[in-house]
């Protein structure tokens, strides 16, 4: 299986061909030229694919998707494009889209290093504790005859444990904080940390805004090019990638069936909200419902965006305050019964 390009390569792809489609000249000269100012390597067979494919059939949509390395999103909406005859609009869409990704997740990687390094600092203080302060305690116990019992028992029995095996949890740590740090800078990684981050209490709510920014997205493409809403509906929802979204989807386009409009139908099935259901009438009114829902589509975007990062940013304090409570918890247990000794000797 070909490594897919990541956001930055996309953005940049994008952003080279909207301007070079901008200045009048044609997607086959556009990818030529591309093509001829990529130095040698992996870009270059990329590119020589896209346009070999381009020469022969003539739909980009086709060239990239055999290239194996452009995701369904980046094809799906050139395939629109190409049909609605606005490949210059959607390539600087995407263009903003994936710039947009690539610097979320930059500053996700960003955000995690440093917890990941503290994380690291914590667990060397815990693993001193456990295996030079606590024997010392103990035999200090061992001496004066005290017999531990509760959480003091538990706790030296885990130190006892942790002593024996000391070495291998470092090498394991070392190595895992490692590897971490080196999925974070790649492609494959940012995509598994994005799945995770969706996965978190917060994550329902985010999938959700980025499935609505993409629908509405690509249904003011579908409509632009003066596909039946039918066919709008069905390339727009094929993007989503969303089982719950794709329900509602399927419960507006019964709405519209059965006579509602089309921003009724979207409000009543739960895809937008009134305020902007309302934006897509006037929309409708005055002859500009496509960048009515666009603007949705950014503002959906941009929600999940900080969404995200809210999400990523309370991993930190999250994280110290667990692995504060746990090394006071380790420092009581010791402490109690010691300073109860004392009180007796006193």
């Amino acid at each position: 299986m070909k490594k897919m390009l990541t956001d930055s390569e996309l953005s940049a792809f994008a952003e080279q061909l909207a301007m070079i489609l901008h200045s009048g000249i044609s997607t086959l000269e556009g990818v030529m030229i591309m093509r001829d100012d990529t130095p040698p390597g992996p870009g270059k067979d990329i590119l020589d694919s896209v346009y070999q494919s381009l020469e022969e059939t003539g739909e980009l949509a086709g060239a990239l998707e055999n290239t194996e390395v452009f995701p369904e999103y980046f094809i799906r909406m050139t395939q629109i494009a190409e049909r609605s005859g606005t490949l210059e609009d959607v390539m600087h869409s995407l263009f903003q889209y994936y710039s947009r990704q690539s610097l979320l997740m930059r500053s996700i990687r960003d955000a995690l290093t440093y917890p990941l390094i503290l994380l690291t600092m914590l667990f060397a203080v815990l693993l001193v504790l456990m295996t030079q302060v606590m024997p010392v305690f103990r035999e200090v116990f061992d001496q004066l005859g005290i017999e531990m019992t509760g959480i003091s028992a538990a706790v030296f029995r885990i130190s006892g444990v942790v002593q024996r095996v000391s070495a291998v949890i470092l090498v394991a740590v070392v190595a895992l904080v490692v590897a971490s740090l080196v999925i974070l800078r790649t492609g494959k990684g940012a995509s598994a940390l994005m799945s995770a981050v969706t996965r978190l209490p917060l994550g329902r709510k985010i999938s959700r805004l980025l499935a609505t920014s993409r629908f509405c997205k690509a249904l003011a493409l579908s409509l632009h090019s003066g596909l039946d809403m039918g066919e709008s509906f069905e390339l727009a929802n094929s993007l989503t990638k969303h089982d719950k979204f794709e329900e509602n989807v399927k419960q507006a386009s019964e709405l519209m069936d059965q006579g509602n409009d089309l921003s009724t139908a979207l409000r009543d099935a739960g895809i937008i909200t009134g305020l902007n259901a309302r934006m897509v009438t006037i929309g409708f009114r005055t002859g500009t419902a496509e960048i009515a829902l666009d603007q949705i589509s950014d503002s959906c975007q941009e929600e999940a965006d900080e969404c995200i990062q809210s999400a990523v940013n309370m991993l930190e304090p999250t994280l110290t305050a667990i692995l504060s409570i746990l090394t006071g918890l380790i420092l009581v247990s010791v402490m109690l019964p010691l300073l109860s000794v004392m009180a007796n000797i006193g």
